[in-house]
């Protein structure tokens, strides 16, 4: 329940408390016309914060959704005479289509995330998010004998144009209710799956995660198959 169907029963029920004393105050000095007044009026908040509190106390009953959209689709085509090299197709959200070329057997999507503490989500602040970078890699790309060096190929899928708003929230966030890293909020999330010719992926965000589900067979067995 959101903290709205909390806040004006409060404050109806102060409202109608303080103009009720008032009335009773006027009668007893005998202000017939302005302490029937408040009183009337103090008595109407009074019940209106019933029925607001009894709102609220049904809407308890639902559980909130958790609001999770749609942010890209990507499939992978084979280039033509290079091996472990795609055409990665991204259709963003808003229907913009974006090629490129990456290497591996694997991709990988992130995302920038910026998320409101529980409370500020509490009066419908959602997170935002922008799509941070595709990136194609290697599964085998470490090995356990100690820290080694990997490449990679991949593309920043924006600009940041004017104001970083991301960092301002990464170094300032926590002192208005917003964060894009700290303990209890995610710095920023990412997916990755089985890069070939052919397989479709859907990734949708949730308030802090990056989500990837197959969109197509091929997709579907490739991420059953052992590693």
């Amino acid at each position: 329940m959101g903290l709205i169907w909390w806040v004006l029963p409060a404050l109806t029920l102060v409202i109608g408390m303080m103009l009720s004393f008032a009335g009773i105050g006027r009668l007893m000095k005998l202000k017939l016309m302005a302490g029937g007044l408040r009183f009337l009026f103090g008595v109407g908040f009074l019940g209106l914060a019933g029925v607001v509190t009894l709102a609220g106390l049904n809407l308890q009953t639902f559980k909130r959704l958790t609001y999770e959209r749609v942010v890209a689709n990507v499939s992978f085509d084979q280039a033509p005479n290079a091996n472990d090299t795609y055409t990665a197709t991204l259709v963003l959200a808003e229907g913009e289509v974006r090629s490129y070329e990456i290497t591996g057997d694997q991709f990988s999507l992130g995302a920038q995330v910026i998320t409101f503490k529980p409370m500020s989500q509490m009066l419908g602040y959602d997170s935002v998010y922008r799509l941070d970078y595709l990136e194609g890699r290697y599964a085998d790309r470490y090995t356990t004998d100690g820290v080694s060096e990997a490449t990679s190929t991949g593309v920043k899928l924006f600009e940041n144009p004017g104001l970083d708003v991301y960092g301002l929230a990464k170094e300032q966030g926590t002192r208005f209710g917003v964060s894009a890293g700290s303990k209890d909020t995610q710095f920023g999330s990412a997916v990755y799956a089985p890069m070939a010719d052919g397989l479709e992926y859907e990734v949708s965000i949730t308030q802090n995660a990056l989500i990837l589900r197959p969109r197509n067979e091929a997709a579907r067995r490739r991420l059953t198959m052992p590693e």
